[in-house]
Formats: C-alpha cells, structure tokens, sequence
C-alpha cells in the first residue's frame, strides 16, 4: 500500500501527539527534578524523529535504490534510541525505589 506524503505527514503528526501527551503524564521523578522531564521529553522527541526519518528513508528509499541501505541504518537508528528510552525510563524506575 502506498500513501502520500500528506497521509505520511498526518501520520506522523498524529503519532507525535499521542505519544508526547503519554510524556506529559510523564514520571514521578518528573515533579521532583526538572532536568529529568526535560531529559525525558528530549528522548521523546528522539523516538518521535528517528520514526520520522525511518519512514521518510523507506519512502525515499523505493524511489531511489542508492538510499535503500539508509533505509536499514535508520530503522537501526530508531531501535538504539528506543532502547535508550526503555533504559531511561529503567534508572528513573531505579532512583523512585531506592530513593523511598
């Protein structure tokens, strides 16, 4: 299935909104450190960018096959900064139990 750029746009639009308003819940260490949420909501932005730039590969990448590879590296890329998340969120998990 092919979509456009507009339908691709929206997409990602939507995807972003969803997933910083889950941010904005955010952590119980959110209210005790600034820097942590500040911390957090760029990791956030990471995650929401490197989907961003795997889909804009991907799409770019069946127009033009020398960008194919891209393709690969980003959706690498995307799965690094997304266990980079997982971990974030971990050590935040780590400092509310030991700091109780």
């Amino acid at each position: 299935m092919k979509i456009t750029k507009r339908q691709l746009r929206r997409i990602i639009k939507e995807e972003k909104a969803k997933l910083l308003s889950e941010v904005g819940e955010g952590h119980e260490m959110y209210a005790k450190d600034d820097e942590l949420r500040e911390l957090g909501d760029k990791i956030s932005e990471m995650v929401v960018l490197s989907r961003q730039v795997e889909e804009l590969m991907l799409d770019m990448g069946s127009r033009y096959g020398e960008l194919v590879n891209l393709g690969t590296n980003a959706r690498g890329a995307k799965t690094s900064i997304k266990e980079l998340e997982n971990k974030y969120y971990s050590k935040l998990d780590d400092i509310t139990r030991f700091s109780k």
